[in-house]
């Protein structure tokens, strides 16, 4: 079974106006909720096989900062450009094309994607996908190339509550 893991970067900052959005960083809030939802992550014995992040300033910050958390070395986390697409379509592909030696993939990437994406998989069971928001989903198939037509199951829906501190709920056994 294939298990994917999409994560919404963490809250990022608005304060420059002129910083392009690409280059805009974690804020605060978001350099404080990341690693607690990636110690949540190991703390629940995730143990990703390859984590992919959007080139995003954003995103790649949130992804290093679970990468601590999960024990996975910062160096082997994979940017790809596809990430940073607001195309459901092409992320798709993305997923599809996945190492077939990877059991457990996670995502760093951006909304409205990431939220259509999740509902998508979930048959909208996704009800809003906040900063630093986890989905994950459970395929039933050992083929990235078939998680799009293979029975899925929704096994985490987990953001950081408005306190900042701990996850909201986790479906995983």
């Amino acid at each position: 079974m294939k298990k994917l893991f999409l994560i919404r970067h963490a809250k990022s900052s608005h304060d420059d106006l002129k910083t392009k959005d690409i280059d805009r960083k974690l804020n605060n809030r978001g350099n404080e909720e990341a690693p607690i939802m990636g110690k949540f992550l190991q703390e629940q014995g995730v143990k990703p096989d390859l984590i992919f992040s959007s080139p995003a300033i954003r995103a790649l910050e949130t992804a290093k900062l679970f990468s601590k958390e999960l024990n996975y070395p910062e160096a082997a986390i994979l940017i790809n450009s596809d990430l940073y697409s607001f195309n459901q379509s092409i992320i798709m592909s993305f997923i599809l094309s996945i190492n077939p030696s990877a059991e457990t993939a996670l995502l760093f990437s951006h909304n409205p994607t990431f939220y259509e994406l999740a509902n998508y998989f979930t048959q909208n069971k996704i009800p809003s996908m906040p900063t630093c928001c986890i989905v994950g989903i459970e395929f039933k198939t050992d083929k990235w190339g078939e998680v799009e037509t293979s029975e899925k199951n929704l096994i985490c829906y987990e953001f950081p509550k408005k306190t900042g501190v701990g996850p909201t709920k986790f479906l995983m056994k």
